[in-house]
């Protein structure tokens, strides 16, 4: 095992002493803490690169060779998606001029560097369908670049936009096409690198121009942790700006461009809202009043009217209102029943209209519709069935199959089921479990359980082929739905952040002790899998609960809560977890913070951390000090570190590295868990 150095590092927060004896881990740019990452790397394959990680390679590389796209955009008469076929690395974008036709490549970023580091991160057609803007970035650090291509003569316009922020929400453009606005980061040097992910300010860009002269519409003198989301209306005469620093409300402006001007629409009311434009009307989607959403309206030349004077479109249901996507003439709404869709069809009106069908035990993907096209086309998977793509013929009202992806699986031998369980404070809480039929429940099989619960982001059904050779195997995986989430809307999402916290912990525990206790497993044969956030939730559990789990993985994690607010866009999250500024946040962080709860008497679980080179969400320097930190302390059980290199938090990585780090984690738990290979 590589030797670490300790240094005798003890801040002193608020009048409270903290230790920190691996700081020096933080600087990733350091040669000792390259060289300690390097050996850290030498000493994981050590234990994992082996026959069992081939096998486990092998059938990955076949699984995820399936050709893979997205829904269909419809634009004028074209049809714009993405693609990703056999021996592919990354997703490439295609148009075609009718439904039947044939596609036409647009990007293909495999053919840009032989590594296949560069990664399409968006793209966006303009309303009439001829030009599209697109980003490209490298080694998944998620910073694109903006290009503009003519897509009739298949070429990029001059202009290049550095530093766009990676996201399609960040683009709205002119009716006419002739410019768009968007949301960009500073430019590089501005600020200093540590801040580069924050600044999201609005511009405008006129077609044919030079970018340096966009004119600055929105961001001025705001806070640097803005998070920024924009729509227009069909005219084109108002831009709405959606700007929040946390995930539970935010504010909206609107840009008149008759006006040339910015003015507030909605600011301090505590609810998370978003506009949405129609030909005749606005839609406001928003949780106000209304925990589980419900859609207020109001005249287009009435926008700024108080909230509570707007008409009620559809008012909330017993259900979660998850999304809204709206046609030229119809209002899409999907619930989610349990965590899983179901899909509300309405006119202008909100006269609900005929029954969108769905399977059970599955989640809509995506809707890709167009308020200026009666078609659309819906996404759907399960933990069965890979995506299945419908669409609506807007001459027959009726919903067709229009695409399905090859299933490697034979559904018809799995099982999955939903069951409840009580958390510690008695709320109940659902877990998917999947495995295949017959299995007994014997108490001692290999299983894995996920959770992520933050950032109210639900955890829906979804297919895995990462999880097929597991499952083959006889191995079970288990979904728990836990608080922070936000499967049961905002009051779900508030029960399990800052103060509530440790719900989020509490409730993983227990979905891990009612598995066991229903016979599934038992405690050497149980591990535990989070990304990100999740990452967090599972480093948080094994050491509150050592002897609960005999195998955890935490893939780019957060786990030093005293500091993460310093290292780039992380300064976002204190909304979710605390300010450590602040005494009392940080005094109950400190109950939980993983790098701060490793006791020297303890022996914690085999764990491995994975972590990236380039990640810009979550700094690497988490794994880093928190395996340090644990490699000091356990005398028997296994911890280790892969650093991927070149790579990102997840967005763009290349399905061949998407192979190798599950084959890695797989080879972990079945060699933990007893998985027979």
């Amino acid at each position: 095992m590589p030797q670490t150095k300790k240094v005798d590092v003890v801040d002193k927060i608020q009048g409270i002493p903290v230790a920190d004896p691996y700081r020096w881990l933080e600087n990733g740019d350091d040669e000792d803490v390259k060289k300690w990452v390097a050996e850290q790397n030498q000493y994981t394959d050590s234990f994992l690169r082996n026959e069992y990680q081939k096998k486990f390679s092998d059938e990955l590389t076949k699984d995820f060779n399936a050709v893979e796209f997205s829904n269909l955009l419809p634009v004028k008469g074209r049809y714009f998606f993405t693609e990703r076929r056999h021996g592919e690395d990354h997703a490439v974008l295609y148009m075609k001029d009718d439904l039947k036709g044939i596609p036409t490549k647009l990007i293909d970023p495999n053919e840009l560097r032989k590594d296949h580091a560069i990664s399409l991160d968006y793209w966006k057609p303009g309303w009439a369908g001829t030009y599209v803007a697109y980003g490209l970035s490298e080694g998944g650090d998620e910073m694109s670049t903006l290009y503009i291509m003519d897509i009739n003569k298949k070429e990029n316009l001059q202009e290049e936009i550095v530093n766009f922020n990676c996201n399609p929400l960040a683009i709205q453009w002119l009716p006419d096409d002739s410019g768009f606005f968007y949301t960009r980061n500073p430019r590089p040097g501005m600020v200093s690198k540590n801040e580069e992910r924050l600044h999201v300010k609005v511009y405008f860009h006129e077609l044919g121009s030079n970018p340096d002269d966009d004119a600055l519409i929105f961001g001025a003198g705001r806070p640097k942790e803005d998070k920024i989301n924009l729509t227009s209306s069909i005219d084109g005469r108002h831009v709405a700006i959606h700007v929040s620093d946390g995930w539970t409300e935010n504010e909206i402006y609107i840009y008149d461009r008759e006006q040339a001007k910015v003015i507030p629409m909605i600011v301090g009311i505590p609810a998370k809202s978003r506009l949405i434009f129609l030909s005749d009307k606005a839609l406001l989607f928003t949780n106000y009043k209304a925990n589980n959403y419900r859609i207020l309206s109001t005249e287009l030349d009435n926008l700024f009217r108080p909230v509570d004077e707007w008409n009620e479109f559809f008012p909330e249901k017993e259900n979660l209102l998850a999304s809204v996507a709206a046609s030229e003439d119809r209002v899409l709404l999907e619930y989610r029943v349990n965590t899983c869709s179901e899909i509300v069809m309405l006119d202008y009106s909100g006269r609900e209209l005929e029954n969108v069908p769905l399977p059970e035990y599955s989640h809509v993907t995506a809707i890709t519709a167009s308020r200026t096209e009666k078609e659309f086309f819906y996404s759907v998977v399960s933990f069965t069935a890979p995506r299945v793509t419908f669409r609506f013929n807007p001459e027959n009202h009726q919903f067709e199959i229009y695409r399905t992806a090859d299933n490697p699986i034979n559904p018809d031998e799995y099982e999955v089921r939903q069951e409840w369980y009580t958390s510690k404070d008695g709320t109940n809480i659902p877990m998917f479990i999947v495995h295949k039929k017959g299995l007994l429940l014997n108490g001692i099989n290999p299983t894995i359980l996920f959770g992520y619960g933050g950032l109210n982001i639900s955890q829906t059904p979804d297919f895995n082929r990462g999880l097929v050779p597991w499952i083959e195997r006889g191995g079970i995986f288990a979904v728990a739905n836990i608080r922070g989430g936000g499967e049961f809307g905002e009051a779900w999402h508030k029960n399990g952040i800052k103060e509530n916290k440790q719900n989020s912990f509490d409730d993983f525990i227990s979905a891990a002790e009612h598995l066991i206790s229903r016979n599934y497993t038992n405690a050497q044969h149980l591990g535990i899998h989070g990304i990100s956030f999740g990452g967090l939730l599972v480093s948080a559990v094994a050491v509150q609960k050592p002897n609960l789990f005999k195998a955890v993985c935490a893939r780019v994690p957060l786990t030093d809560m005293v500091r993460f607010p310093r290292f780039g866009m992380a300064i976002r999250w204190i909304h979710e977890y605390g300010n450590p500024e602040i005494k009392e946040d940080l005094e109950r962080i400190l109950t939980w913070s993983p790098y701060h709860n490793v006791k020297n008497d303890v022996e914690y679980p085999n764990m491995l951390f994975i972590t990236a080179d380039k990640d810009t969400r979550v700094d690497p320097m988490h794994s880093r000090k928190v395996t340090a930190l644990l490699q000091s302390v356990n005398k028997e059980n296994k911890i280790l570190l892969f650093t991927e290199m070149d790579a990102g938090h997840g967005s763009g990585k290349p399905v061949s590295k998407i192979v190798e780090s599950q084959s890695l984690v797989l080879t972990f738990f079945a060699e933990e868990l007893d998985l027979h290979i």
